[in-house]
């Protein structure tokens, strides 16, 4: 489905003559290194950086507060304006975003166990709304939220959830969730994946006609190596198969 998501997407800004989604140029950055320890949350901050969003909780078992922080970048220079003759917003804060992971030690402080700069993508479309959505630590997991919003080129809406757990020396994905709506007709999709369970539940129902039944779908996966977040990439650019109406022998007709 997200493949469609997107595709509809840029191919809705060329037949409105909207091709100038960035009519600007988005700044480089380059990302600092984290420290590997550090006595407290505004430790791992970097000149320059701010934390955004932090959350407590035990990530690998020892009954400790774990942290989860995600960095932003605050630099004036990376809030660009937009062309006014191109759609969407005016200005767009395009500040990079660093997701980062930290045990809690017994002798207090903080050892760095994650940084990552790929996961979260980059703010740098005037289009849609900032991708990020939220990013938390909930029942000894990680569970980060991306979301699609598009003002012109989609009618499809996308809200996606991301669960990692801490498994051989790695945070591995277990868990993926993803409801896409598509505006003008009131179709909704709804994913959801236990790789632990190694089963997917597909759901298609309607926001628009209470009288549309929801139809629920299952099937069983394989059983490959989890994928950490690292292999990931960015989170926009997963694709699992499960995703795909095909996959499941469906259309969006159905």
């Amino acid at each position: 489905m997200r493949a469609s998501v997107y595709l509809s997407f840029f191919a809705g800004l060329l037949i409105l003559g909207l091709d100038r989604v960035n009519a600007f140029e988005v700044p480089e950055v380059s990302f600092p290194a984290l420290p590997k320890l550090a006595p407290s949350p505004e430790g791992f901050v970097p000149q320059g950086w701010m934390i955004e969003t932090q959350s407590v909780g035990d990530l690998n078992g020892d009954k400790l507060p774990d942290l989860l922080l995600v960095l932003r970048q605050d630099d004036p220079a990376n809030v660009v304006a937009n062309d006014h003759a191109s759609p969407g917003v005016p200005t767009l804060d395009t500040n990079p975003r660093i997701l980062a992971a930290a045990f809690r030690t017994k002798g207090g402080g903080y050892q760095l166990i994650l940084e990552n700069h790929d996961f979260i993508p980059r703010y740098d479309t005037p289009t849609i709304d900032d991708p990020f959505g939220r990013a938390e630590i909930a029942d000894g997991a990680v569970s980060i939220g991306l979301h699609f919003w598009a003002n012109a080129g989609s009618w499809y809406t996308d809200d996606t959830d991301f669960i990692f757990k801490f498994r051989d020396s790695a945070f591995r994905l277990v868990g993926y969730r993803d409801f896409t709506t598509k505006r003008n007709t009131g179709q909704t999709w709804e994913l959801d994946v236990d790789y632990l369970k190694r089963e997917a539940v597909m759901t298609l129902g309607s926001f628009s006609d209470d009288e549309v039944a929801d139809k629920t779908y299952r099937k069983s996966l394989p059983t490959p190596p989890l994928p950490t977040i690292e292999e990931l990439g960015s989170g926009w650019d997963f694709q699992p198969d499960e995703r795909d109406l095909s996959w499941w022998g469906l259309t969006e007709s159905q």
